[in-house]
């Protein structure tokens, strides 16, 4: 499981030491974490140093009227960016129009979906526009303030089933929600291992605490680990996943789509 850091745009001096706590991905965010008078400022900073190109940026892609407004999207468009993190948009027809100014075939966009109306409308937009999306996950928070109830993992609970199977469907990163929760350990603890044995690929972070938690918990166990290494070397022998034939570890019988979960065992194991 991957761990996709957010850090505010009024916080850019603070990436080194994010990325000392080998996070998988980091998250630059323009949009909540920074006030609409504070944009441009940022924008500048970012559009003058290659090095944040690296990253992903969550791009405002409404003005204060809610309106479309792809103008910082753009701006680092042309300076190079290419991933990016859409977060809050409210229907199909309004991804159309950011999306059809020009042939944008070279981005990697994650999709945050945050509304009632885009839910229920992104699987016609993954389907249209496969190609250019790497990750979907969502905004769990503003999602329950729209709909008007508690956030818990009870009542998240069938969408964010929806979101893992949606991501399934055109192969992209399934990204579990993120927690306001800086104290709790046991509460962050069922949180990221509800999202793990679902089958989420990444979890959204905002805080270096969560992070620790997140390394301090074992999301397989030894036992797994050395099944993995076994099915690795069985891997080794034949050396083409299409040459693979079903074999028998510890009286379990191995077949190719094992090799996956071989493969993210041992992933999870080497990035610790």
């Amino acid at each position: 499981m991957e761990s996709f850091f957010f850090v505010p745009g009024t916080r850019l001096h603070k990436i080194p030491d994010i990325q000392k706590l080998n996070v998988s991905q980091i998250i630059i965010d323009l949009e909540d974490a920074v006030k609409f008078s504070e944009r441009q400022q940022i924008l500048e900073q970012l559009k003058s140093e290659a090095y944040y190109k690296n990253f992903y940026v969550r791009v405002p892609l409404y003005n204060a009227t809610e309106k479309i407004d792809t103008v910082i999207f753009k701006e680092l468009y042309e300076k190079g960016f290419r991933k990016f993190v859409f977060p809050k948009i409210q229907k199909l027809a309004d991804f159309d129009a950011i999306i059809s100014q020009r042939n944008y075939t070279d981005l990697q966009i994650m999709l945050l979906v945050e509304t009632s109306r885009f839910f229920l409308e992104v699987k016609d937009v993954l389907l249209k526009y496969e190609n250019i999306f790497s990750g979907i996950g969502i905004g769990s928070h503003d999602f329950m303030a729209e709909i008007g109830g508690v956030h818990d993992l009870k009542n998240l609970e069938y969408v964010r089933q929806q979101i893992l199977y949606l991501a399934r469907m055109v192969n992209i990163q399934a990204i579990d929600i993120a927690s306001m929760e800086l104290q709790n350990k046991t509460f962050i603890v069922e949180e990221i291992t509800d999202g793990f044995n679902k089958g989420y690929d990444a979890k959204f972070f905002i805080h270096p605490w969560q992070i620790d938690i997140f390394k301090s918990i074992s999301l397989y166990s030894r036992e797994e680990l050395n099944w993995a290494r076994k099915v690795q070397n069985e891997f080794k022998i034949v050396g083409s996943k299409a040459e693979f034939n079903p074999v028998v570890i510890d009286g379990q019988i191995i077949e190719r789509p094992h090799l996956n979960k071989a493969k993210k065992i041992i992933k999870y194991y080497e990035s610790k």
